[in-house]
């Protein structure tokens, strides 16, 4: 990590206390270059009735960008470091450029998640390129005072909500059956015909949807890992949850889809050897 003190740096944080779903804050502190003998202060800090953790990192980042807008004529500084700890939000700043290129799509076609807020930061980030020198670094969540103290800034914003995060996906909130603290994560789709249980539903983009399942473990005789899974609204109108389904994947890695449902299941059905027959 490349730390100049002669650099304004901006540490910020982002908080969900119950992910994805519940009240969530962000906090920012900006800590001036060493020789203006000036002590750091809070920015901002701002809670959020509904959200998840990468939207509260990125409304973090996006507010260090709008802050440092705003002030970067009467700071007279060159150079502007925001600190975060947010992977997400480190990796996705060193993406954005070609994500904006491609309607905020990877380069399979699937939907850049919280793409509202992925267009904010870049519209801001425009703005400031031809007048300062802005860069986003990685760091290590409370590694030193300040990071210590913006995040507890952030997970006490979240505990006084008063913003509404209109761009948060509520779609229909269900919540697995199975125990596993485990996130979903991208399915890896190769062609496979899988059973699946749908928990949650959402639309992604107009004419695509976005479903969270638990997968049939035939071995356990039970529903186990939590994976995500796109689908075309054609299909997805006729996936609902809790419901049990055979369905067919597509065969692209980055962006899974559900192609074809086979057929609908009972859970007790699962005893018998349907794939079988």
């Amino acid at each position: 990590m490349a730390f100049d003190p002669h650099s304004l740096k901006i540490y910020v944080d982002g908080n969900c206390w119950d992910n994805p779903g519940g009240a969530g804050g962000f906090a920012a502190r900006v800590e001036y270059p060493f020789d203006w003998n000036s002590e750091d202060k809070l920015i901002e800090y701002r809670g959020y009735f509904e959200t998840n953790n990468n939207r509260m990192e990125l409304r973090a980042c996006i507010f260090a960008h709008e802050w440092a807008l705003d002030n970067v004529d009467e700071l007279r500084v060159q150079r502007i470091q925001v600190f975060t700890d947010s992977t997400y939000v480190f990796n996705g700043y060193a993406w954005v450029l070609r994500w904006s290129q491609n309607d905020y799509c990877n380069s399979d076609g699937r939907p850049i998640k919280s793409d509202d807020l992925w267009k904010d930061l870049m519209r801001v980030r425009r703005k400031l390129a031809p007048r300062v020198r802005i860069e986003v670094k990685l760091i290590e969540g409370k590694s030193s005072p300040i990071t210590k103290l913006v995040d507890k800034e952030a997970k006490a914003a979240g505990l006084q909500p008063s913003e509404v995060d209109w761009g948060f996906p509520k779609g229909k909130i269900g919540r697995p059956k199975n125990n596993s603290k485990k996130a979903a994560r991208l399915f890896p789709a190769a062609g496979q015909e899988v059973i699946l249980r749908i928990y949650k539903s959402g639309m992604a983009r107009r004419g695509l949807q976005i479903f969270r399942f638990e997968m049939y473990d035939e071995p356990r005789k039970d529903f186990f890992e939590k994976f995500e899974a796109y689908a075309d609204s054609a299909i997805g109108d006729r996936l609902h949850r809790q419901h049990v389904y055979l369905v067919r994947m597509n065969s692209v890695l980055r962006f899974p889809k559900i192609l074809e449902i086979l057929k609908e299941l009972k859970e007790s059905e699962l005893m018998s050897p349907i794939l079988s027959e």
